[in-house]
């Protein structure tokens, strides 16, 4: 009989923001646009600025559902284009036309 340690190897039971995204493959800053629009959830109630735990059993259980990472990079990626969007409207108004 195999224990869940050695069915899982030494993870631990929770992983922070880094972690999780390693256990993705993606780059750190991917987890906070999922978890601010709740498309994944941290362990507890952390306060908007403080450190958040996930349980590696859900992670890596996402990792593996390609509905939830498509929905996930989908989550992304519309964000970075409306944070694009904004950074070249406030670079327009800040340069004046010339002609």
């Amino acid at each position: 009989m195999t224990t869940d340690k050695q069915h899982y190897g030494n993870r631990p039971a929770c992983v922070g923001m880094e972690e999780a995204a390693a256990i993705f493959g993606w780059p750190n800053y991917y987890l906070p646009f999922l978890v601010r629009v709740g498309h994944l959830k941290p362990l507890g109630k952390p306060a908007q600025n403080a450190r958040k735990w996930f349980a590696t059993v859900e992670i890596e259980r996402m990792s593996q559902d390609p509905v939830w990472l498509d929905k996930a990079i989908r989550i992304v990626e519309k964000q970075i284009q409306e944070m694009n969007t904004k950074q070249r409207g406030k670079e327009q108004t800040a340069m004046p036309l010339v002609h």
